[in-house]
Order: structure tokens, then C-alpha cells, then sequence
């Protein structure tokens, strides 16, 4: 199969989930939702701590399809970046079945720049800086763009559990490096 068939049904069978879960069976509230994560590959991989807050929906943006608005932190339990974020978050629920799918900027305390192998260095060097490149983030910038997802089963009114997604990337704009990170993880979320 090539990427664009496999691009497409992604986005088909993402579409088809969303329609799918478009009426709601429950009100949105104001929520807490707490979790472990874990990068899964790449530089960085190791465990987290997640805590998000999730706003009521906004009525002022109705237009866009009432968000929820968001504050979040990504806690690494491995010293490397932690991340504080904010943005929407559009729900489309069916009965106690719900998805989440969010956009937004974060910060973070990781690495601006990370110095490259050259020529002309000495091997150990080189090595060093290799080794330094294939552990930590390179992000270039202090801001990033933030994406989430969350799929979500209600336990009951007030609990739920989730199965998140978090990405941060750079997303090459005004920069010469395109390093991201992705984490995979469980929430609980109790809805107030």
C-alpha cells in the first residue's frame, strides 16, 4: 500500500469516527484529567506525568464549533523536556463514548540548540555530539505547536478513562530542524 492510500483511509476512518460519535448524550463540564504518559521512540523516550484542565465549551466560538478551551502539562520522570500547553478542544461524543481532538502552542524547558558534528572537530567530539543528538530534542524555538487527541469511556456522570495522544513539533517554520516528540498514555478524568 502506499502512504497516500494509507493517508487516506486514515483520514476516511477518522472522519467516520467523528460522524459517528457527533450527537452528545451527556453536558460538558469543567474537567480534571490526570495520567501517565510515554514517548514511545526517538530521542527522549521515557515516561511522563500528564494534568489537563478542560474548560466548559465557549459559547463565543460558536462559529468554529464551540471548543472547549485547555491548560495541560507534560511532566518527564526521565529529565528531559517538560512541556506546558493551552488550546481548544473540539468533543464529539456518542453516549458514554467520546473524542477529543485539540490544537494549540506550548512551552517547554528542552534544548534550543544542540551542537552538530563538523568537520574538523576531533572524533571524540563528534561522537559526544552524536550521542547528545540521539538522546534529547532539538527544537529550535521556546513556542511549539501542540496536537492532542483523546479517546474517552464514561464510567459513570462524573469519571472517565482515556486513552491520549500528545505531539509537539517545531513545524519548520522560521527553522532549520524539524525535531517533534509524541507520547501515547492513560487518564483518569473526573468531570465537576
Amino acid at each position: 500500500m502506499t502512504w497516500a492510500a494509507f493517508s487516506h483511509r486514515v483520514r476516511l476512518a477518522a472522519a467516520a469516527l467523528a460522524t459517528a460519535l457527533a450527537s452528545s448524550g451527556y453536558a460538558q463540564a469543567q474537567e480534571l484529567r490526570v495520567g501517565a504518559g510515554y514517548s514511545p521512540h526517538g530521542p527522549e523516550e521515557g515516561a511522563s506525568v500528564i494534568v489537563e484542565y478542560l474548560f466548559p465549551p465557549a459559547p463565543a466560538l460558536k462559529v468554529i464549533g464551540t471548543p472547549r478551551p485547555f491548560l495541560s502539562t507534560q511532566l518527564s520522570l526521565g529529565d528531559y523536556t517538560n512541556y506546558v500547553q493551552g488550546g481548544l478542544i473540539w468533543r464529539f461524543e456518542r453516549q458514554r463514548t467520546y473524542l477529543d481532538l485539540g490544537a494549540g502552542v506550548a512551552v517547554h524547558d528542552g534544548s534550543l540548540y544542540l551542537p552538530r558534528p563538523q568537520v574538523g572537530v576531533p572524533d571524540e567530539e563528534n561522537q559526544r555530539r552524536r550521542a547528545v543528538r540521539d538522546e534529547y530534542i532539538e527544537f529550535d524555538k521556546r513556542w511549539v505547536f501542540h496536537a492532542t487527541f483523546a479517546v474517552g469511556y464514561r464510567l459513570n456522570e462524573r469519571w472517565a478513562v482515556e486513552f491520549e495522544g500528545q505531539h509537539w513539533s517545531n513545524g519548520q517554520f522560521g527553522s532549520d530542524t524539524h525535531d517533534g516528540a509524541d507520547s501515547l498514555g492513560l487518564r483518569a478524568a473526573y468531570s465537576f
